[in-house]
């Protein structure tokens, strides 16, 4: 098995590429519905439609960045996060959403997309940086551990609109 180049890059979104971003999200809600929590996820904390919107009010935030991953002059992936203040008062970075094609990973993207996000933190005085991670997806949260990241919450549910017992 031959090892794919690394030649990944990360850079912020032009506003002549946010219809092509959505439709990297679009793709990214189609494979989160795949995995365990995917369905919660877009009912309770996925950016909401239109998503052409949505990433220009990013762009527009300066508490925002919002990156696309880049290969072989193509946007492949893309990520953003915002600046959060704890409720100690101490601000971080939340990652809200990170996505690399299939087609993108291995080659150096999702790697290139979260260092510019810390580098983003960093310049911006945040004090720490935090991700979600469905639960049935080995692979994100392998990925995000790769960089020390840990699980520190997990979210636990039930229907209760669905004939069962308690």
């Amino acid at each position: 098995m031959s090892e794919r180049p690394k030649g990944g890059a990360a850079r912020p979104v032009r506003s002549d590429e946010i219809g092509a971003i959505a439709g990297l999200a679009r793709e990214a809600r189609r494979e989160a519905l795949e995995y365990r929590g995917g369905e919660r996820w877009m009912a309770t904390q996925a950016a909401p439609e239109p998503l052409e919107d949505h990433l220009a009010g990013l762009i527009a935030d300066p508490e925002a960045i919002l990156l696309a991953g880049i290969w072989d002059d193509t946007p492949v992936g893309y990520g953003w996060a915002r600046r959060i203040v704890r409720l100690d008062g101490s601000p971080i970075a939340r990652i809200e959403e990170l996505f690399v094609t299939p087609q993108g990973r291995s080659v150096g993207v999702g790697e290139s997309l979260f260092d510019h996000l810390v580098r983003w933190a960093r310049d911006q005085k945040l004090v720490a940086i935090d991700a979600f991670v469905l639960p049935g997806h080995r692979e994100a949260k392998n990925f995000f551990e790769t960089f020390k990241m840990t699980a520190h919450a997990l979210i636990v549910h039930t229907q209760l609109d669905q004939d069962q017992a308690p």
